[in-house]
């Protein structure tokens, strides 16, 4: 995925955006279980086919269907969660600057509407703000470095704080520390050791429950192959 030539459209964009409604659609899901199976079953397959975009045209597909999903269920913190998390991904894969940032104003609605619909402290709501922060940070390394390095490095221990044993903590710190120059202690012989700390923490992870993000392992056994080229 990390090699496709991605070009978002405008009619993805406004399929993401999310809507404002006055129902109660947490009471609803609760009180049908018929249409809670078929939220989870939705997001799940959406995910899925996200994280297994081989194209342009799949990758868009899945996008615009964890749109639809996060339009449908704007109060449900799952919905938007994942259309932060494809959005934030999508910044990665752009050259374009601007709309790097464009897609990242976007995932931020989501972010900030997980956080409303999320009111305790969850350790995967940290994680994606950090992934998040870091997506900004990317955009404009030279100039964003202190204020989203901070904060990136800030939600990270909030998260670890939380649980320590979540494996998004250590493949994210592991791609931060990846992509520092190796002057500031970055680089893949530095970065390996969060990938191989996170590795054994997925493959103990149950990936049944997509409420339950798991997210990231194919991800972290790329990353590991590609150090371990490098430091040869």
């Amino acid at each position: 995925m990390k090699n496709l030539t991605f070009i978002f459209t405008a009619s993805c964009i406004l399929l993401a955006l999310p809507v404002n409604s006055q129902e109660n659609k947490i009471d609803t899901i609760k009180s049908n279980s018929t249409e809670l199976q078929q939220f989870k079953e939705d997001l799940k397959s959406s995910v899925a086919d996200f994280d297994s975009a081989r194209s342009t045209n799949d990758l868009v597909s899945a996008c615009n269907r964890l749109g639809l999903i996060a339009k449908k269920y704007n109060d449900q913190w799952a919905a938007n969660y994942y259309a932060c998390y494809s959005l934030t991904i999508l910044s990665y894969i752009e050259k374009d600057t601007k709309k790097k940032d464009a897609y990242l104003d976007v995932a931020e609605v989501y972010l900030n509407n997980v956080k409303n619909e999320y009111k305790t402290e969850y350790d995967e709501l940290y994680v994606l703000t950090a992934m998040y922060d870091n997506a900004r940070l990317a955009v404009q390394p030279a100039t964003r470095y202190k204020k989203f390095g901070d904060l990136f490095n800030e939600n990270i221990e909030k998260a670890k704080s939380l649980q320590p044993n979540n494996p998004r903590i250590y493949y994210l710190k592991g791609n931060s520390v990846y992509y520092t120059p190796k002057m500031f202690g970055g680089g893949a012989k530095n970065a390996l050791s969060y990938f191989e700390k996170a590795d054994p923490l997925f493959k103990n992870e149950s990936k049944d429950d997509i409420f339950k993000p798991y997210w990231g392992e194919k991800q972290n056994n790329q990353m590991i192959k590609k150090c371990k080229a490098e430091i040869k």
